[in-house]
């Protein structure tokens, strides 16, 4: 349930630094998929506690249940090759429980509960930043085999395509709700299809990888409305992008397992890790 060994490493074996470096890295991604949901209205300082509790406490736990030998949920053979549910998922609900207790952004809401649009001022780094981190992905789901093995040929173009049918998915979804096609939501329809391919890059086709990132466009689409209608304010959509794209991918990681598709034991030990994630990560962030 929680490591034993390992605290303030000092000597290890080489590769456990790289390793250690990467961990790192992860930990503080599920930190700031926290802050971009609550921004405008937390304070620094409260930013920094919650960072420490996410990166010390909420993501080592659920990783070492996915990632160390000895986890439960990887003894079960639970699948998150790349972290769709211990880095995404865990970071997006720690963010729902953030917004939840902060509340919406002032004017956000009008007195009948209709949204109002606060748009972003700057839509060239918008589209900068999607590119950065689509750029970065290469190396979080590339880089997670920990080694430069030719496994990386088919993880970097799984995770190319399901980033273009994420973007495509929320597209497609705009069209079919009769919504202009925005920058902004086909920008993070990318970011869930990176998200959504996570999980099951190493271990899937990619013909999969194009049905896992387009459908994680438009659940990110549609999620982002779901929230909206619930009064939930959640500033640059990282909950419908990393928590419900994430628990999709890690799914579909399951599903479409190269190997045994569609094995019924597999994808239940699935939606359990999924779960498990929600349960512990929600509770704890919201204490």
């Amino acid at each position: 349930w929680v490591g034993t060994d390992g605290f303030f490493l000092n000597s290890a074996e080489g590769s456990t630094w790289g390793f250690m470096l990467f961990q790192m890295m992860f930990a503080a991604t599920a930190a700031t998929i926290a802050s971009g949901a609550m921004a405008e209205r937390t304070s620094y300082n409260a930013y920094l506690i919650g960072a420490v509790v996410i990166t010390g406490f909420i993501y080592p736990v659920f990783g070492s249940w996915v990632w160390n030998s000895d986890g439960w949920l990887a003894k079960m053979g639970f699948i998150d090759f790349a972290g769709s549910t211990v880095v995404h998922s865990v970071g997006a609900w720690c963010a729902l429980a953030g917004v939840l207790v902060v509340g919406p952004r002032l004017g956000r809401f009008d007195r009948s509960g209709a949204p109002r649009e606060i748009r972003g001022h700057n839509l060239t780094l918008v589209a900068l930043g999607g590119f950065i981190l689509w750029f970065g992905w290469f190396g979080f789901n590339g880089g997670s085999t920990v080694a430069a093995d030719i496994q990386i040929g088919l993880i970097n173009l799984n995770t190319q395509l399901a980033a273009s049918s994420g973007a495509v998915g929320t597209m497609l979804i705009a069209v079919l709700r009769r919504r202009p096609i925005l920058l902004t939501e086909t920008v993070n329809g990318s970011i869930a299809g990176l998200v959504g391919i996570t999980a099951g890059c190493a271990t899937m086709f990619p013909g999969h990888a194009i049905i896992t990132g387009l459908i994680a466009g438009v659940i990110a689409s549609l999620g982002a409305a779901l929230l909206l209608r619930m009064r939930i304010d959640d500033v640059v959509g990282a909950i419908p992008v990393h928590g419900f794209a994430g628990a999709w991918g890690t799914l579909a990681a399951g599903i479409f397992f190269a190997e045994d598709p569609f094995n019924s034991a597999r994808i239940m030990v699935q939606v359990l890790g999924i779960l498990s994630a929600f349960m512990w990560t929600f509770v704890v962030a919201i204490i």
